[in-house]
């Protein structure tokens, strides 16, 4: 625990409604408990919140505006409710009034025998609390000897933050932002540049997009693509050349975002759905989606709403006949809880997923037999359309990082070329898909359920 760390993940719409539970009109203090699936990475462990427990007011021995406590009736509940999903508890309360959030006398008295009761009775679990005032938090663990700081919490929704608990403090931002900061300050140029991003797929949308992150100064950059340069790629694919013909595209990126703007990248020459390659993206804050395939949106459609990980997922469509366009167009959904489901919102379809799993051969008798229409064929693109759709993605990222539009960020948008219009779309999400329904689906459920279909 002293080499990573320690954050809780929680969806701005769930934040909202504990701290609605938590500062009730008679001012009296209340508590209540996250139930968490875990990301146990590297280089952190997150406590995923999956559900917001309010502590009902039949199971409060005390409850008074400054003292609390809740009978162990209670926790025998949540005790057995995490023996039977394998969920990890979070104990919180509220102090109901304005200022820093703190830890009283009283506070490390109660948790000082609870959290070590938690974790003799949940021996896989770390038991945390959190301590919000009306304009704070604060959270911490018990090491078995000792309370210990959490690393802080990550709000993930249409707004990504991470409100950190310690005194980390980011150096000075580069000179080279100077026109950046003027648009959203030091503190905010401190967030992108702490932003672990990913980008899946580096073809004719995702190269775009990891220069403009490399550019706008993400350090923290992960590569993912086992596809290779063709010919047919140097029209649009940036920073290729004719001496990369038969490389793997996301080295060839790697090697451009180093030689251009000197960032740092990790690459994964691997299919972004295999379980090994998943299990890298676990640490990751925001993932950019730029592939042509509906399996692998399926599948990080899930890997998203699971890990609580927001997913910016890119398409773009151009038909044209016999040298005629009839229709060109783009799309950016935010994935993820409190946005878009790619199944709901009927982004993916699932005879394309079903087709693209097939062997080649099964999949040139489905074409054969008219089921699926041009799987296999290369689908027409131009490099303009590609750099309007990853600029639409990177800024609603940015958005969500920093407030770069000043306005609120759409779930997704289309681009439609023949226009030149740019409208938002409404996410969708269905009652009791295994997905993004809130029983029924996998929000933040985390290392507890296998992602990939391999």
């Amino acid at each position: 625990m002293n080499e990573k760390g320690f954050f809780v993940a929680v969806t701005s719409s769930d934040w909202d409604r504990l701290l609605e539970g938590l500062f009730t009109a008679d001012g009296h203090e209340n508590a209540a408990v996250l139930l968490c699936g875990v990301s146990d990475t590297e280089s952190e462990l997150r406590l995923l919140v999956r559900k917001v427990v309010h502590v009902p007011q039949h199971q409060y021995d005390i409850r008074e505006p400054l003292r609390l406590k809740v009978s162990s009736r209670f926790y025998n509940e949540i005790i057995t409710e995490c023996l039977e999903t394998g969920l990890i508890p979070i104990i919180i309360h509220s102090h109901p009034f304005d200022g820093e959030a703190w830890y009283s006398s009283a506070d490390d008295f109660g948790e000082s025998r609870l959290l070590p009761v938690l974790k003799a009775l949940l021996p896989d679990a770390i038991p945390a609390s959190l301590l919000v005032t009306r304009t704070a938090v604060t959270g911490r663990f018990h090491d078995g000897h000792e309370f210990r700081n959490l690393s802080g919490i990550r709000f993930v929704g249409e707004k990504f933050f991470v409100r950190r608990f310690d005194d980390l403090v980011s150096a000075s931002a580069s000179d080279v932002y100077d026109r950046q900061i003027r648009a959203f300050g030091d503190i905010g140029q401190q967030r992108i540049r702490d932003l672990k991003s990913a980008v899946i797929g580096t073809g004719g949308i995702g190269s775009m997009v990891a220069e403009q992150l490399a550019r706008v100064g993400v350090e923290d950059l992960m590569l993912v693509d086992n596809d290779f340069i063709e010919k047919s790629n140097l029209s649009r694919v940036v920073g290729a050349t004719k001496a990369d013909v038969g490389r793997n595209k996301a080295e060839v990126i790697s090697r451009h975002l180093s030689e251009t703007c000197g960032t740092k990248t990790s690459v994964i020459s691997d299919s972004a759905i295999k379980q090994e390659v998943l299990l890298r993206l676990r640490d990751r804050d925001v993932i950019f989606l730029c592939v042509d395939n509906d399996q692998t949106r399926s599948i990080l459609n899930r890997f998203s709403h699971q890990y609580l990980i927001p997913t910016i997922d890119f398409g773009t469509r151009l038909d044209a006949r016999e040298g005629t366009v009839t229709s060109a167009a783009g799309r950016v959904s935010i994935v993820g809880p409190d946005v878009t489901c790619l199944r709901c919102s009927h982004h993916i379809s699932s005879e394309r997923i079903r087709a693209e799993s097939l062997s080649d051969p099964e999949r040139a008798e489905l074409v054969k037999e008219g089921y699926v229409m041009g799987i296999d064929e290369p689908a027409p693109a131009v490099i303009s359309i590609n750099t309007v759709v990853a600029g639409l993605g990177v800024t609603g990222a940015l958005n969500m990082v920093v407030g770069l539009t000043g306005g609120p960020n759409f779930p997704g948008q289309i681009y439609d070329a023949r226009t030149g219009s740019t409208f938002a779309i409404t996410a969708v999400h269905e009652s009791g898909c295994d997905v993004c329904d809130a029983v029924d689906g996998v929000k933040g459920l985390g290392d507890n359920q296998i992602v990939s279909a391999y």
